[in-house]
């Protein structure tokens, strides 16, 4: 079934642009997903009117906000597919995450709302009455919410959507919720306990922790999230893969939404090396990274001595104190100025947050001073990414 839908309605790859095929993929994923969750709200608002059960009604509702999230993530693709203009220089892919916000934020109404009607029915029971017809219908549902979770995880993979990503996850959350939804129904048949409203209670909470989940997806993102550690790692690889680049560092990868990667870093190259040529190596591993990763760099060339011996000794000491505190530490942009009383070593290290960065310096300038006191280090601490 999924694969007769991409058929029909996404063009093959190398017959469109790119941006035009996801575009159609996330049409597709909305439409199908309108069509499948208001199916499911009518069916089970049916059921629940039958059989008198809250708890079938909030998973009938539930299906309900879970099309309108189709209909948001519908706008979103349209939106984050417009081309960037002068408001905008980076695009609306950022669009999909705040569809995903506003999403979650109605879940978790709809959760708060369901609970309070759920507790109305354990303080005021009312019979439940069972239905195999309801049950079966149920049953189909959760068959149906399946397939859909995982059609939405095939196409949000294919074109890396947290939004969809979302969308498969509140599916398979679905199946749960509705699973216990049955177990109440059945329940209902042995005892005069108010099984259905704990149950509505248990779908509510079920509600509330999806609403969560894609609340948090959609602001991590958006406040600045750390970049995938794959993706820099790919980065710095294909960098220093080309010659004359000794390494990297200080990388910043920003993210405007899926396929919308920016990021710059600092190469070190020789400092006496031919900087035309240096130029040209730089602009063409730019050129590479946008092509081969759909990342646009930008990078800031450091030149660094390379060839004066006695400043390679004393990075090399300066190395061994640091992997002496600790193995994780490194640094870069390491110079030297001499000078007859004071030799000033001024150099960044690479910390993560652990670190109390007066506290290592002391020991940095501790340990150097033991080999030579006129040592006078100069320190410039990042934090890893």
């Amino acid at each position: 079934m999924t694969n007769l839908l991409i058929r029909l309605f996404v063009p093959r790859a190398g017959r469109a642009p790119e941006q035009t095929i996801r575009l159609c993929y996330g049409r597709l994923a909305g439409a199908v997903g309108i069509a499948a969750n208001v199916l499911l709200c009518l069916c089970k608002l049916a059921a629940g009117i039958v059989t008198h059960s809250i708890s079938v009604m909030a998973d009938a509702v539930n299906n309900l906000t879970d099309a309108l999230s189709s209909v948001i993530s519908l706008i979103s693709f349209q939106l984050s597919g417009k081309e960037p203009d002068r408001q905008h220089p980076f695009g609306y892919g950022r669009t999909e995450y705040i569809a995903g916000l506003f999403v979650s934020m109605l879940i978790i109404f709809v959760g708060f709302q369901f609970i309070k009607s759920s507790a109305e029915r354990i303080l005021h029971p009312s019979a439940v009455l069972f239905s195999w017809s309801s049950f079966a219908l149920l049953a189909v549902s959760m068959l149906v919410k399946l397939w859909l979770g995982l059609f939405n995880r095939r196409i949000g993979r294919e074109i890396q959507s947290p939004v969809l990503m979302a969308a498969m996850q509140d599916s398979l959350n679905d199946v749960i919720t509705t699973g216990v939804v049955l177990l109440g129904m059945v329940a209902s048949r042995f005892t005069t306990l108010p099984v259905d409203g704990y149950v509505g209670i248990a779908v509510a909470v079920f509600i509330l922790r999806a609403g969560y989940g894609l609340a948090k997806d959609a602001l991590s993102p958006l406040l600045g999230e750390k970049a995938d550690p794959e993706l820099v790692h790919e980065i710095e690889a294909l960098v220093t893969s080309y010659p004359g680049i000794l390494g990297v560092h200080d990388m910043i990868v920003h993210n405007y939404g899926a396929g919308h990667w920016f990021a710059s870093l600092h190469a070190e190259v020789p400092s006496d090396g031919n900087i035309l040529a240096i130029h040209e190596t730089i602009d063409a591993i730019e050129q590479q990274v946008l092509k081969s990763l759909h990342v646009f760099l930008v990078i800031h060339m450091d030149p660094v001595e390379i060839n004066n011996a006695r400043v390679q000794a004393v990075r090399r000491q300066t190395e061994d104190i640091l992997r002496g505190i600790d193995p994780s530490l490194s640094m870069h942009d390491f110079r030297m100025v001499d000078g007859e009383n004071q030799i000033n070593l001024i150099f960044d290290v690479v910390v993560d947050h652990t670190f109390v960065p007066d506290q290592l310096r002391t020991r940095i300038r501790t340990a150097l001073q033991d080999i030579d006191p006129r040592y006078n280090p100069v320190i410039v601490f990042d934090h890893t990414m």
